[in-house]
C-alpha cells in the first residue's frame, strides 16, 4: 500500500550560517531570555556569546558544527561562542495554526568575562576546563539536567550581580557532572554551504517522514550519493549510523506520544515501526525501560 509522504519544510539553497547580535545591555554580563514560541529561532547561526538552553517544552534535532543531535524536553546544552547551530523542529511547528510550543529559558554570556571573575583563584581550574571544553558543544540529558533547572530559573528572575552568582553556581555544578556528552569531534568544524545543506535536506526529510519506509538507497540519491559513499558521509557527520539515527528519531517520537497518552500500539506503528516486538527491543536499548514501564515513570511523575 503507497503511503502519502508528508511535505517537507523547504530546504534553503545555502545554508550559510548567519551572524546574529545578541541583544545584551551594556551593563549585563549575563543575558537571559525565555523562549515561548511557535518554533526555535530557524537559521544555522553563531554569534560572539556562549550559550546555555534548558528545553522546557519541545523535540527535534540540533545541528552544531558539523554534528547532529537529538534534543527533548527537559535536556540541558551548552554550545560555545561562535558555534554554528540551530535547534530545528518537524514540519509541524512550522505550519500556519498549531498546538505546537517551543520553550526554553536560554542564558547568553561572555566567556572570558566570567573567567575574569574568578581568574587566579585556585578552585577555578574547573570552570577554566569547562569553557574550554564548551566549543565542542555539550549536553545533559533529562535525569542529570534536572537539578539545575531551578538554577537556570534564578537566572531568568534575577538581576545584577545575584544572576552572575547563578550562573556561576551552574558552571560549577556542570563542571563537576560526569554525565556530561561532548558533542561534537575534536577539532570543531564549521559546515561548508554545500555540506549544510546536505544535512539539513537528509534531516528534514527524516523529521517529516519517520512514519513512512525509509531506505538507504532513497535518502542517498538525495544528495547524489551512493548508498556506501553516504553511510560513510552520515557517519563522520553524526558519529552514528543511518540506520541507529532513524530508530533514534523514531524512538524520540515514539516517547513523546506516550506522554501524550497514546497506548503503547499507537506509538509504535505512529512512529514508523511495524513490528511491536521489534519496537519493543529498540526502546529498551535506548530508554533502558520497556515502552509500558516508561509510560509509567511518566504517569508517576505527573
Amino acid at each position: 500500500m503507497e503511503h502519502e509522504v508528508p511535505a517537507v519544510k523547504e530546504t534553503p539553497k545555502k545554508v550559510e550560517p548567519v551572524y546574529f547580535k545578541v541583544p545584551r545591555l551594556e551593563e549585563e554580563t549575563v543575558r537571559a531570555e525565555m523562549w515561548d514560541l511557535q518554533y526555535f529561532y530557524d537559521p544555522i547561526h553563531y554569534h560572539e556569546e556562549c550559550q546555555i538552553t534548558f528545553i522546557l517544552e519541545s523535540d527535534g534535532v540540533l545541528f552544531i558544527g558539523d554534528r547532529l543531535t537529538q534534543f527533548h524536553s527537559g535536556e540541558l546544552f551548552i554550545i560555545g561562542k561562535n558555534t554554528p547551530h540551530v535547534f530545528r523542529h518537524d514540519i509541524s511547528y512550522y505550519q500556519g495554526k498549531t498546538n505546537r510550543h517551543a520553550r526554553a529559558i536560554s542564558i547568553f554570556f561572555n566567556s572570558e568575562s566570567i573567567l575574569n571573575i574568578i581568574n587566579g583563584l585556585p578552585e577555578s581550574s574547573l570552570l577554566d576546563k569547562l569553557m574550554e571544553t564548551a566549543k565542542f558543544g555539550l549536553k545533559l540529558e533529562k535525569p542529570h539536567a534536572a537539578a539545575l533547572k531551578t538554577h537556570v530559573t534564578k537566572v531568568l528572575d534575577t538581576k545584577g550581580m545575584e544572576r552572575v552568582i547563578e550562573l556561576l553556581t551552574i558552571l560549577h555544578k556542570i563542571s563537576v557532572h560526569k554525565e556530561m556528552e561532548i558533542l561534537m569531534t575534536k577539532t570543531p568544524m564549521i559546515l561548508e554551504p554545500e555540506d549544510g545543506q546536505k544535512l539539513d535536506k537528509v534531516f528534514t526529510y527524516l523529521m517529516n517522514s519517520y512514519r513512512e519506509k525509509i531506505t538507504l538507497e532513497q535518502v542517498a540519491s538525495m544528495i547524489n550519493v551512493t548508498p556506501n559513499a553516504f553511510c560513510r558521509y552520515f557517519k563522520h557527520r553524526t558519529q552514528k549510523t543511518f540506520s541507529r539515527f532513524l530508530i533514534e528519531v523514531r524512538i524520540g517520537k515514539a516517547c513523546k506520544m506516550l506522554r501524550e497518552g497514546e497506548n503503547v500500539a499507537e506509538a509504535c506503528y505512529s512512529s514508523g515501526f511495524n513490528n511491536i516486538s521489534n519496537f519493543h527491543r529498540h526502546f529498551k536499548r535506548i530508554t533502558g525501560l520497556t515502552p509500558n514501564q516508561y509510560k509509567k515513570k511518566i504517569l508517576k511523575l505527573n
